[in-house]
């Protein structure tokens, strides 16, 4: 077991940077031309920020890894055997997995109501 989970600790240290360097995540402002700043970062670029953020943690990683361990708990549930104990074990999983899918799902919501309700009028959905 611990086996497995360094490996995919190790994956996820692989291919994380990949993933953040390819999102583009960071607001474009606070660019100097000229010795000037041409756009100067002010509140809704520092909103606009958590936003990408909480949008790429949310369904970039979140999304696909929920989608992984769902087929995982299927592929449990499908080749148990006959096994009650293996199936009750596939069943949490994917009652966790979705519990918290939702919970989070129900943060981005909250999240989003509060950044309008503070006057952000950035772009609100996946770009």
């Amino acid at each position: 077991m611990k086996k497995k989970i360094f490996i995919f600790v190790l994956s996820l240290m692989i291919f994380m940077p990949l993933l953040f360097a390819q999102a583009k995540i960071t607001p474009d402002c606070g660019q100097v031309v000229d010795g000037v700043i041409a756009n100067p970062c002010d509140f809704n670029y520092l909103i606009e920020l958590v936003n990408n953020v909480i949008t790429f943690l949310l369904f970039t990683i979140a999304t696909p890894l929920v989608a992984l361990i769902v087929a995982y708990a299927g592929f449990i549930m499908i080749f148990n055997n006959g096994n009650s104990e293996k199936a009750t074990k596939a069943k949490h999983i994917m009652t966790n997995v979705v519990i918290g899918y939702v919970v989070a799902l129900a943060a981005w919501l909250i999240i989003k109501t509060i950044m309008v309700s503070l006057g952000y009028t950035g772009p609100m959905l996946l770009k």
